[in-house]
């Protein structure tokens, strides 16, 4: 039985995010999908348009890989939040992370054209939108600012934590998290005594 189209793309990914983009060739993702390059090409059509379906692929099993534990273990939403943190640093700590897969993508293609920035750009808003979600709900001043404040300090955590081969700056992270999220409720809690 020959494998979907989403299978092949999960392959394609796991080869691309394992290998890089640029060093994985068709022939590559096609022997280990257990089909020919004719086909590959017959299903895809390019290269290109594999790539942003394997990335596509990506999308729910890594949201859910850092989101899914903050839901189930943390009732409040500053918890949550810091649960995010703290999946952060189990993930870095695992000895085959590579980084973020989607970053990675991104900063490997450098066409900005090319169809797989827009499923990396939809990947990292709907994890913005999480938190913002999140940040809304524990009544921060700056819902909007905060989320994107702590996507710039997840981004980091998990780009430092490569490069050093530590957990150490996910950590950092999570503790950076947890100030501005303070910084940003508190001054909500702030406003409403003056307006009251």
């Amino acid at each position: 039985m020959a494998p979907s189209d989403t299978r092949i793309a999960a392959i394609a990914a796991e080869q691309f995010h394992a290998h890089g983009i640029t060093s994985t060739g068709v022939d590559t993702v096609s022997r280990a999908a257990g089909i020919s390059k004719r086909t590959l090409y017959e299903r895809f059509g390019s290269k290109d348009a594999l790539i942003a379906a394997a990335y596509d692929t990506l999308d729910g099993p890594v949201f859910e890989m850092f989101t899914g534990p903050a839901e189930a273990t943390a009732d409040d939403p500053p918890a949550q939040i810091d649960r995010l943190f703290a999946q952060l640093e189990v993930m870095v700590a695992l000895p085959e992370f590579r980084g973020c897969p989607f970053a990675n993508a991104s900063s490997e293609l450098a066409d900005p054209s090319h169809p797989a920035h827009a499923v990396v750009r939809r990947h990292k808003e709907r994890l913005r939108r999480w938190i913002r979600a999140r940040a809304r709900a524990a009544g921060a001043t700056d819902p909007e600012g905060l989320s994107r404040r702590l996507m710039v300090v997840f981004a980091g955590g998990q780009a430092q934590a490569l490069v050093l081969r530590s957990v150490q700056p996910a950590t950092d992270a999570r503790a950076a998290a947890r100030a501005l999220v303070d910084a940003a409720v508190a001054d909500s809690t702030a406003d409403d005594g003056r307006t009251a």
